[in-house]
């Protein structure tokens, strides 16, 4: 369940976070475009880049430099929650070396698709508790 905790928390952050970016923009509707790419981001390893996505083609239409400063804005967000945010907050919501984390992203991703990358995590997390293996675990004590 931690899992899940730990993803709402990032999502919430990267919704928050392209809230400020798009009022400092001047977007309209900040706040809706905002919720789009919160909700999207939800969706472990590709769901920020659609969200991103998604929200640069509703803005194309205003124009393409400011479609272009909302990508460039959302992809530092995103690159901030990856690199700084999500290994810290998923380590301890799931006590998962962030290495093995990453390979079972692409296992289940492999394996299964975009359900195997809802997967991967809670059942690599399941199996190291269930076979007790240490060097798996985020925190080594």
């Amino acid at each position: 369940m931690g899992f899940f905790w730990g993803r709402l928390l990032l999502s919430i952050f990267f919704g928050f976070s392209a809230f400020l970016v798009f009022i400092l923009l001047g977007i309209p509707y900040a706040l809706v475009l905002a919720a789009i790419a919160g909700v999207f981001d939800l969706i472990p390893g590709i769901g920020a880049t659609i969200g991103i996505t998604l929200v640069c083609l509703i803005i194309l239409p205003q124009g393409i430099l400011l479609s272009l400063k909302v990508l460039v804005g959302c992809i530092v967000l995103q690159q901030i929650e990856e690199n700084l945010l999500m290994p810290r907050i998923m380590q301890g919501s799931v006590n998962m070396n962030p290495v093995i984390m990453f390979l079972a992203l692409l296992i289940g991703a492999r394996i299964a698709g975009l359900v195997g990358v809802f997967l991967s995590i809670p059942i690599a997390g399941m199996l190291i508790g269930l076979l007790d293996v240490d060097e798996m675990r985020g925190e080594q004590g």
